[in-house]
C-alpha cells in the first residue's frame, strides 16, 4: 500500500471516529484494535502507556464537567453518568486512533513515511511552501534524534542540539523514492471514501 494512502486513511479515520455512530465505532474500533494487537502489539502497548495519563485526564474532565445525574453512592464527587459516557466515548476514539497510528508507524519505514508525507504536501508548493525543504528537515530531525538515544535521561533539546552539531557534516543530501499511486491504491481510497460517506449518512 502506498505510504501516502496510509496517511490519508489515518486522517480519514480521525474524521470518521468523531462522527460515527456508537455501534459503527465499536465495530470498526474492535476490528482495528484486533489488527493492531496481531501485527503491532509492542508498538501499540508503548503508545497506550505513553497516553495513559491523557486518557485518564480526558475521562475525568468529561465525568466532572458534564451536567447530568450524579453517580449513586458517589454524591461527594462531581461525577455524572452522562459525563462518564462521554468520557469513555472520547477515550475510545483516541484509543482507536492510537491503534491506527501503531499500524501506520509499524508497517511503514521512515523513508517511505517521508515519501508519503512529501507526496501529500506537494501541492503546497503552489502556495510558496517548499515540500522538499520541509520533508528534508523532518527526515533529518528524526534521523538525529534516533542517533542520539543516550542511556541516561537527557533533555530532548540537549539531544537534538548535540546531534545537530556532531552529525551535521555527515549528511550532504537526503534522498528517498517517491512512487506513484497504483490502481489498487485508487481502489482502496475510493472504497474508504465511500465507507466514510456512508458512516455520515
Amino acid at each position: 500500500m502506498h505510504p501516502t494512502l496510509k496517511i490519508l486513511l489515518l486522517i480519514l479515520l480521525a474524521i470518521v471516529v468523531q462522527h460515527a455512530s456508537l455501534p459503527l465505532l465499536a465495530f470498526a474500533g474492535c476490528a482495528l484494535l484486533l489488527l493492531a494487537l496481531l501485527q503491532q502489539v509492542t508498538l501499540l502497548r508503548k503508545l497506550l502507556l505513553r497516553s495513559r495519563w491523557l486518557l485518564l485526564t480526558l475521562l475525568l474532565i468529561y465525568a466532572c464537567t458534564t451536567p447530568g445525574e450524579y453517580l449513586h453512592g458517589w454524591e461527594s464527587l462531581p461525577l455524572t453518568y452522562e459525563g462518564l459516557h462521554h468520557g469513555l466515548l472520547q477515550a475510545a476514539r483516541l484509543t482507536v486512533m492510537l491503534a491506527g497510528l501503531a499500524l501506520l508507524l509499524g508497517t511503514t519505514p521512515r523513508d517511505n513515511l517521508m515519501a508519503g508525507i512529501y507526496r501529500l504536501i506537494y501541492p503546497l508548493q503552489y502556495l510558496g511552501i517548499s515540500p522538499d525543504r520541509f520533508a528534508a528537515r523532518l527526515w533529518l530531525t528524526l534521523h538525529y534524534v534516533e542517533l542520539e538515544r543516550p542511556q541516561q535521561h537527557v533533555p530532548f533539546w540537549q539531544r537534538f542540539e548535540r546531534a545537530s552539531q556532531t552529525q551535521q557534516q555527515e549528511i550532504s543530501h537526503v534522498r528517498f523514492e517517491v512512487s506513484h499511486f497504483l490502481v489498487r491504491d485508487w481502489v482502496i481510497l475510493t472504497a474508504a471514501l465511500l465507507l466514510a460517506g456512508w458512516s455520515f449518512a
